[in-house]
């Protein structure tokens, strides 16, 4: 049986989940680190458009692109105090940030129900990420696991936020 449509199904479940999360977080908290977090709302935000970018281009091209600012903005090491200042240079504003992380992970749900089967088997393109993901197939496993992962920190954000005062209790 062919696991991409459960695969696509269940990320697109947990973006819009994500995504409903980060709307109630107001843009002018948006980047604050209650609790002693490291990662904003912000930076998960712009974290998942690179993220969706990142493995929608392994898997429709040959050639991966590669954007090192965009990874040097939002990759795993990058400075999560900076993330306002590249948020707002590369999309905008938080609710433009937010709607290209649903725009972006469209594109990548779309090329997952798609993908050429016998390509998401093959090594991955991209020979910086092989080692940690020896193929396409490995690297969309990964993406279920990258969604929720975040998701959870921005559940944990949440939490503290109000704990902090940031956010109203219910």
């Amino acid at each position: 049986m062919n696991m991409l449509g459960p695969i696509a199904g269940t990320l697109e479940y947990e973006r819009a989940e994500n995504l409903k999360l980060a709307r109630s977080v107001p843009e002018d908290i948006c980047d604050r680190l209650p609790g002693g977090l490291v990662q904003s709302p912000c930076w998960i935000v712009c974290h998942f458009c690179l993220a969706d970018t990142l493995q929608r281009e392994s898997i429709t091209s040959d050639t991966p692109g590669f954007d090192k600012a965009f990874f040097d903005e939002f990759g795993p090491e990058s400075d999560f105090a900076m993330a306002r200042t590249h948020m707002n240079a590369r999309f905008g504003s938080w609710s433009d940030a937010i709607e290209a992380a649903a725009a972006s992970h469209a594109k990548l749900v779309d090329a997952i129900r798609n993908a050429d089967l016998d390509r998401l088997l093959a090594p991955h393109p991209n020979e910086r990420v092989r080692a940690w993901f020896p193929t396409l197939a490995s690297n969309i496993s990964y993406a279920l696991w990258h969604e929720g992962n975040h998701g959870g920190q921005l559940r944990a954000w949440i939490h503290a936020a109000k704990h902090a005062g940031l956010l109203p209790t219910d």
